[in-house]
């Protein structure tokens, strides 16, 4: 029997009220606050474009993030007048400088050329430099507070930009100093940190351990443990809070036997961490820290190098005191490098696109406790953790139509959500047969035989068929008409092997300069031969239909992305009304029932069948409430000088106790542009048209054009003006205002589109959608905020074992203890917390990556295992954040809190949802919009939880 856990822990720290913290800071402005010699420079040969208003810093930056990994490098934030709120280089006074003037004039002379390196402009940039050369300005001094924070409207903390680098940057400094005098120790050994060079976009600080040699058999695999510190607020909440959070990070040291060279990702740059034993510049002191350079591949040369924004070209202009390492040799032999052998520290990091890794990724809970006591005693005494949380009072942290565990009722539960299935099925169909049941006819659209016969099982065990609708009668090769009776409708499955060429890769030179342009051309060609050929099968774009579709895998086409058909298929399927599911096909048709199984359940959701978890809560919240979701979909992918474009889709979601649920779709074009709901399925269809995504925009590689700073400002301005007007139409539609509505939005997809959702600019009780004031809520709505631990934003955790007891995972919904040490009703910040997926149930919360342990239970009791090759995955903590209800009319946020909390037990999942299921709805309409990462029925090993897929469960920690 498992331990009862009524408490939770956080990783996650406050500053203290009343523990100033003034630290001293050399700081050095922007480039252009040097002379405006720099800004002519800048902006020479750009007439009839908008011209620069500050220096583009972005390549300067990671070169200063590779050679000078000592300074704070801050973005450019709110301008004040014509300058920056703020400087651009901060050090701490009390430590050597680590850009001697003679060394900072150098680096800002080689960026100018490196800016424009024409020739015709070099006279220009000589003038400049000389400009600097006579009015150069140094370092100049002042003090931050790094603990004192305004606080909102609202009550909530508001950090400067200043605060989110400067704190993170102090506290690394405290733990590395505190691993040099006390290190962590543990059987065999000890963990000694130091800190990594942040760039400008990155608002924390990083630390790594030495590298740490796991050895399974004849080869080493390398990794070090982890520490990322970010600097975060909570709505309502005055003091900001330290979020630490613990992972490993791997190295790449082993090459391929055939090439006798690692294999990095094509496409993609691979960071390298470095430090020399001696400074890079003359009269530069050592840095204690590890710089980050990155590889990249030369498509004129073939071959990789250095890359010229972290620093090749600049490089090559400046004397270091030793050179970079050889590329090719550091692919080579990269062992050496682990240590200060060869004068210098350079660690590849190991990506999941470079091939399996002896040691898996993650730590598990028991472990992470122990670190985080051992780091704890470092951080100082301006730091307090935060309050433990307390498990909810409320009884039932379940809904009503729970999926049932044991197994006695577990066939039964099975042939009630097969019922539930086939009568929302049965809803949306359209047809009627002579006996007038309702007819739903899908396609299967097969390449091998095998796979053909693997779907129709799947669909078979879905919908609790009998017999197998005709597939016996089919030849190998045949295309044929399945069909099926049941007491709720028809079903009738048209299976046909897909039409030749239309499976194959896109044709696309992943090598090619205009590979954009090819990609555009060819998704704009399969996209027309996909709906050509369902239109000729009868696909009608009258009602909405369903294909499943089998296609090689991913990995069998070339490149990155640029050659697989999968999205233009979709595209095709929707412009005749038609939804898709894919199963990836491997030679000779090899798969298994529960891959197909995943694509019908899918396949159903999208079409509007999912059973929706009925909240199991008393009074303090409206009985008949629904669910409505807003999701910003990207319709153009984000790099650092392009962000991304959104468009802003709305799901609504009635529960009903008789199982007649509805899930909805918001149709903006509807009514002539006033809006209107229409079924899920019919907005999935419609999406591709209605985001209006550009043909050059859906290739997987991202655009290199750069949109000055004020034009990004623009679009932005217009994308929130359009998302209020978007949710004004959505709320004031009559769906929505005839029965009680919960409106939920993630904090990390819309806050930059919806600023009402921000913690500085939010207030209890009330919203704003557009340009007019705050106002209160409507009394038919209540606003429920999810934040995830995207961007370590919500803390990692573990649950408090009572006693000696192992500190573990558990499940549940979490208060925090208000004044006194109890919980307070009018508390509105709540966290939610769900099992370990199906594939995961079996991982050791005290699994143990740095030495033996003994194994608690089972046969092997006793024994000594070492968790290093094991995955370490934790379920994420996911706040859910009550902005606005009505207590005066009853509501009770806990209890709201509750009810979305049960949302993310969706009963025909087998695992909870990483969000509410309404939220999880409206993110799957991203996959209409733009390709995503995580395509259909590619999950590598198929286990029971794939039946009911959840990519949005919490995964281990990346490597960064």
């Amino acid at each position: 029997m498992g331990l009862s856990y009524e408490e939770t822990r956080r990783a996650a720290y406050q500053l203290k009220v009343g523990k100033p913290l003034r630290i001293d800071y050399r700081i050095l402005g922007f480039p252009e606050q040097l002379s405006d010699a720099v800004l002519k420079v800048c902006n020479l040969d750009r007439a009839g474009k908008e011209p620069f208003r500050s220096a583009p810093t972005y390549r300067l930056n990671n070169l200063l993030q590779t050679l000078v990994s000592e300074v704070a490098v801050m973005r450019r934030g709110p301008v004040s007048g014509n300058s920056p709120a703020h400087g651009w280089l901060y050090h701490p006074a009390a430590r050597p400088d680590p850009l001697p003037e003679n060394v900072r004039r150098r680096l800002l002379s080689v960026w100018l050329q490196d800016l424009r390196p024409e020739p015709e402009f070099q006279d220009s940039v000589r003038e400049a430099l000389g400009v600097l050369d006579a009015n150069s300005q140094g370092w100049s001094s002042g003090s931050v507070d790094l603990l004192e924070s305004g606080t909102s409207s609202g009550g909530t903390a508001t950090p400067s930009s200043l605060q989110y680098v400067l704190v993170t940057d102090y506290f690394a400094r405290r733990i590395q100093e505190w691993s040099r005098r006390s290190p962590y120790r543990f059987e065999g050994g000890e963990l000694r940190f130091r800190a990594v060079a942040q760039g400008a976009r990155q608002e924390g600080a990083e630390l790594m351990s030495q590298p740490l040699e796991y050895k399974p058999g004849r080869r080493s695999w390398w990794f070090s443990v982890l520490v990322t510190l970010r600097l975060h607020t909570a709505p309502f909440d005055p003091r900001p809070r330290l979020h630490v959070h613990l992972g490993l990070r791997r190295w790449a040291t082993n090459p391929n036997s055939k090439t006798g060279s690692i294999g990095l990702p094509y496409q993609t740059d691979t960071s390298v961490y470095l430090r020399p034993s001696e400074p890079w510049l003359p009269t530069a002191p050592v840095s204690e820290r590890f710089g980050v350079a990155r590889i990249t591949w030369d498509r004129d040369s073939r071959q990789h190098r250095w890359h010229h924004g972290g620093p090749a070209a600049m490089l090559s202009r400046l004397a270091l005191m030793r050179p970079f390492p050889d590329v090719s040799a550091l692919l080579s032999d990269p062992t050496p490098w682990l240590d200060s052998r060869l004068g210098m520290h350079a660690l590849v990091v190991h990506s999941t696109r470079m091939g399996q890794h002896a040691v898996r990724s993650g730590l598990m809970s028991h472990q992470r406790s122990q670190i985080m006591e051992w780091l704890e005693a470092g951080l100082g005494a301006e730091l307090e953790r935060l309050p433990d949380l307390r498990r909810s009072r409320l009884h039932h942290d379940s809904p009503e139509n729970v999926r049932a565990k044991s197994s006695g009722r577990k066939r039964s539960a099975t042939d009630d959500a097969a019922r539930t299935r086939r009568a929302s099925i049965a809803r949306g169909c359209l047809r009627l047969d002579e006996a007038g049941r309702p007819v739903f006819e899908a396609r299967l659209l097969w390449l091998e035989p095998q796979t053909r016969d693997l779907a129709v099982q799947g669909l078979v065990d879905v919908l609790d068929l009998d017999g197998d609708g005709g597939l016996n009668g089919l030849t190998r090769d045949e295309t044929g008409l399945l069909s099926w009776t049941t007491d709720e409708l028809v079903i009738r499955l048209r299976c046909r092997r897909l039409a030749s060429g239309l499976a194959d890769q896109l044709g696309v030179d992943p090598r090619s300069r205009s590979r954009r342009k090819d990609h555009a051309a060819a998704v704009t060609r399969r996209r027309a031969e996909m709906a050509a050929f369902l239109t000729a099968d009868g696909t009608s774009s009258a009602g909405s239909s369903l294909a499943v579709v089998a296609i090689p895998p991913s990995d069998a086409f070339e490149g990155r992305g640029e050659n697989d058909p999968k999205f233009a298929l979709r595209l095709g399927a929707a412009d005749v009304g038609a939804l898709t599911q894919f199963i990836a096909e491997r030679p000779g048709g090899s798969g298994d029932t529960n891959r197909a199984k995943a694509a019908w359940m899918d396949g159903f959701r999208q079409l509007g069948a999912s059973v929706v978890p009925v909240p199991r809560v008393s009074d303090g919240l409206p009985a008949g409430t629904q669910y409505l979701a807003i999701w910003m979909a990207a319709c153009r992918r984000d790099t650092p000088t392009r962000p991304a474009r959104k468009f802003p889709v709305a799901v609504l979601v009635r529960p009903e106790p008789n199982g007649t649920d509805s899930v909805l779709g918001w149709d903006p074009s509807a009514e002539d542009g006033v809006g209107g709901w229409t079924s899920y399925a019919k907005l999935l269809t419609m999406l591709p048209r209605l985001a209006g995504v550009a043909p050059e925009d859906l290739a997987a590689m991202p655009g290199e054009d750069q949109e000055p700073r004020l034009e990004q400002q623009r679009k932005l301005d217009q994308q929130r003006r359009q998302t209020g007007q978007f949710i004004q139409k959505v709320l004031y539609s009559p769906e929505l205002r005839e029965r009680p509505t919960v409106l939920l939005a993630h904090a990390q997809n819309s806050r930059h589109q919806w600023t009402w959702l921000q913690d500085g600019t939010v207030r209890k009780d009330m919203i704003r959608t557009g340009l007019a004031s705050a106002s209160r809520l409507h009394p038919w709505l209540r606003l429920v905020r999810i934040r995830t631990g995207d961007q370590g934003e919500t803390p990692q955790w573990w649950g408090i074992a009572p006693g000696a007891g192992v500190n573990g995972l558990p499940a549940g919904l979490w208060t925090q203890p208000g004044p006194g040490d109890t919980p307070t009703i009018d508390a509105r910040v709540f966290y939610s917390t769900t099992a370990k997926a199906v594939q995961f149930r079996d991982s050791a919360v005290e699994a143990d990556v740095l030495a033996p342990r003994p194994i608690r239970r089972g046969k092997r009791r006793g024994e000594l295992t070492l968790d290093t090759n094991k995955q370490g995955w934790n379920p994420g903590l996911v706040e859910i954040v009550v902005l606005g209800c009505h207590p005066d009319r009853g509501d009770i946020p806990e209890v709201i809190a509750m009810a979305v909390h049960q949302q993310r037990q969706a009963p025909d999942y087998g695992d909870a949802l990483r969000l509410p299921l309404p939220l999880h709805l409206a993110r799957l309409a991203q996959e209409y919009v733009l390709p995503t990462s995580a395509s259909d029925g590619e999950v590598a090993d198929v286990r029971e939880a794939d039946l009911h897929r959840n990519a949005e469960e919490s995964v281990p920690e990346d490597d960064g």
